[in-house]
């Protein structure tokens, strides 16, 4: 279906654009251009990917832009830690009030594991399942905005290919050649900005996001584990300490 879909998408946007020749420069607007920079790089990667992988796509990008990182670094640390003291305490039951309020999903995956007297090997594989299915996921988002930076400039061309044979159709008139030579320009000038300016940094941002998130999900496995061996929150905070020190950024030079 999304195949069907792509396709149809690209005949619609070449069509537009034939079907609506400019006869003069119009600045640096033009509805063609856009059309076929807007449309046709989605398109195209529709033809070897599913509409719900570039729907996830847009989420995890909207998802990495409004992340708070250090927001859910400090949950898991004082979480982890105030857990700790409470299982060596009263037990593993005291762990179902801290899980109902935490907003890290892993976390509070990992509490239900413990809860449910989960042994520390199920408990590692379970999360590490659940990591790297998020993993992939942002891989393939990554992966995603990524073709779409390398295509832009591909159907830049194109529109410059259209944009050069409008010119050229038009030679018995000089006074319409500036639409064509318009539409070659601007295609070009769309299809590289979008890629380098937009495509490309998104799907920087997401691969960003992803190594964060590792970083988190590996603390929580980490500290699952400490939890469900009834370790101290001294030892606890040493490791905290460790996997902060990690995300935290180097200096130059370092």
């Amino acid at each position: 279906m999304s195949q069907l879909i792509g396709l149809s998408g690209i005949i619609f946007t070449i069509w537009y654009v034939i079907s609506h020749p400019h006869s003069s420069f119009n600045g640096y607007w033009d509805s063609s251009a856009a059309m076929l920079l807007g449309v046709m790089p989605p398109c195209i990667l529709m033809l070897s990917h599913s509409i719900s992988d570039l729907f996830m796509g847009i989420r995890l990008l909207f998802q990495s832009i409004t992340s708070q990182h250090n927001k859910n670094q400090m949950e898991i640390i004082e979480v982890l830690t105030r857990a700790s003291q409470l299982v060596r305490s009263d037990g593993m039951g005291a762990l179902i009030p801290i899980r109902d309020r935490c907003r890290y999903d892993l976390l509070r995956d990992g509490m239900s594991l413990i809860i449910n007297d989960f042994k520390p090997d199920e408990i590692r594989h379970n999360l590490m399942a659940r990591i790297n299915a998020k993993q992939t996921r942002m891989a393939l988002a990554t992966n995603l905005f990524e073709n779409m930076s390398k295509l832009c400039p591909g159907v830049g061309m194109i529109g410059t290919l259209l944009g050069l044979i409008q010119m050229l159709s038009q030679m018995n008139d000089p006074a319409k050649l500036g639409g064509g030579m318009a539409m070659a320009m601007i295609t070009t000038l769309y299809g590289l900005s979008i890629g380098t300016i937009i495509y490309g940094p998104w799907g920087e941002k997401i691969h960003l996001e992803a190594e964060k998130n590792h970083e988190l999900d590996m603390m929580v496995v980490e500290g699952m584990l400490n939890i469900r061996s009834k370790k101290s929150s001294v030892h606890m905070k040493d490791i905290m300490k460790t996997y902060a020190a990690k995300q935290a950024p180097q200096p130059k030079g370092a």
